[in-house]
């Protein structure tokens, strides 16, 4: 008889957030990417910075992982539990504080009109979210299994969001992505808003490839697309 998985809750680590900061040289290169910059620029340094900080954070974070079968079971259980709310309320709210990084990622992502930058929040407002929780929880499950490996590491689309929210607060222009130039896909982002982002991540952590930021800037731009309710049964 097969062994039963079980979901795996809390693994992730506590590490010190790592100190950064940019160069005189390469805050000109991300001010170059950005320009014409409205925003205080002093602020937009301090925000920049924060960003590559927790991003060094996030990264370390991912190394300790469930398996593939340990998030589905995971993400099953916090299903269960939003559908039976009067009794799982409390337990729902444990299971979600304590829910690895990747499989909170994807819920925050499926749930419509959600603001992925304060989940604290969201957990105490949950008895109106959890029609919704149970929803994406079942969406993300389905997804989960049809793919046999790992989830894609969400701390470079964390810090691509944080890094689009900045760069449309600094410019007042409107983020966009193209992956093309002119009708050929390079896999490169080649729209003013993707310049920034690359030029971001190649001062922070050259090693993230180009497609993986322009895939984290489609998913972006994918999730802010209005949703289409379901239809009723």
């Amino acid at each position: 008889m097969p062994r039963k998985i079980r979901p795996k809750y809390g693994i992730d680590p506590v590490q010190e957030v790592p100190t950064f900061s940019f160069t005189d040289a390469q805050i000109e290169h991300l001010f170059n990417a950005l320009a014409p910059v409205k925003g205080d620029r002093g602020e937009i340094i301090t925000q920049l910075e924060s960003c590559a900080r927790d991003y060094l954070w996030l990264r370390k974070q991912y190394q300790e992982k469930p398996t593939r079968a340990e998030q589905n079971a995971a993400l099953k259980e916090v299903g269960q539990l939003a559908r039976d709310h009067g009794k799982g309320l409390r337990a729902l709210a444990m299971r979600l504080s304590s829910l690895d990084m990747d499989t909170e990622w994807e819920l925050m992502t499926t749930l419509p009109a959600f603001d992925t930058n304060d989940f604290t929040n969201a957990i105490a407002n949950l008895a109106v979210q959890l029609k919704d929780f149970a929803h994406a929880a079942e969406q993300v499950l389905r997804t989960g299994k049809k793919e046999s490996g790992p989830r894609v590491q969400a701390c470079v689309q964390r810090i691509v969001q944080r890094l689009t929210n900045l760069y449309e607060a600094a410019t007042g222009k409107r983020f966009t992505h193209n992956p093309k130039l002119k009708t050929d896909y390079k896999g490169r982002p080649h729209s003013r808003a993707g310049h920034f982002i690359v030029a971001f991540f190649e001062i922070v952590d050259c090693n993230v490839k180009l497609t993986s930021l322009s895939t984290a800037m489609a998913s972006l731009v994918k999730s802010r697309r209005p949703r289409q309710e379901p239809a009723a049964s």
